[in-house]
């Protein structure tokens, strides 16, 4: 695994979709992630413009690519537009949320999805995380200054509307200030 992304996000991509094989994540390894990953995200995140290429809308969120030396696919995503959006999940995914809410739906079959009645929902605040299997029939819905870290497995690339430098420009900035603000708490929360 990449040092940029918490251990246990390995672990979660490569699970099965057995019910019983389920990861052994200790508590410890589970807390206390948020404001490391942030630091260094920062430290490989470039706003450049020239770096939109691979960006996109998809799904009601800005997808940001994060180039990690090694490991999964990884986006920053930010909320674009609100309101419960399906999600064609197409590979086992992990979403770390770094701040805001959001909201997960899944359903059993599309039918419960289009009467909107999910079989299990979620809310996930900063520091919170959860996987998902592909072809898993899911919604989300985030809070209009969210931001999470999507990691993908096996390198799966999603599909959107590319972004265009503009639209890149502006994301990657909201993206670092909500970074930034992350890790500057935790600095001033640790000196308390």
């Amino acid at each position: 695994m990449t040092a940029i992304l918490p251990d246990f996000v390995n672990q979660l991509l490569d699970q099965s979709q057995d019910p019983a094989e389920i990861p052994k994540i200790g508590p410890s390894a589970a807390i206390g992630w948020l404001a490391p990953l942030a630091s260094r995200i920062l430290s490989v995140f470039d706003t450049g413009s020239y770096r939109a290429d691979g960006s996109f809308l998809a799904h009601s969120y800005v997808h940001l690519p994060l180039s990690l030396p090694e490991g999964p696919t990884a986006y920053l995503r930010m909320t674009a537009k609100s309101g419960m959006e399906p999600w064609p999940v197409l590979a086992t995914s992990v979403v770390l949320t770094i701040a805001g809410s959001l909201e997960l739906e899944m359903y059993q079959e599309a039918a419960d999805s289009l009467a909107q009645q999910p079989h299990y929902a979620r809310t996930c605040g900063p520091e919170e995380v959860f996987a998902v299997h592909a072809d898993t029939l899911c919604a989300t819905r985030s809070s209009a200054h969210a931001l999470h870290l999507l990691a993908i497995a096996p390198s799966a690339k999603p599909g959107g509307s590319p972004l265009n430098p503009d639209e890149y420009t502006r994301g990657a900035h909201r993206a670092r200030e909500i970074l930034e603000s992350v890790s500057l708490n935790a600095t001033a929360g640790g000196r308390r």
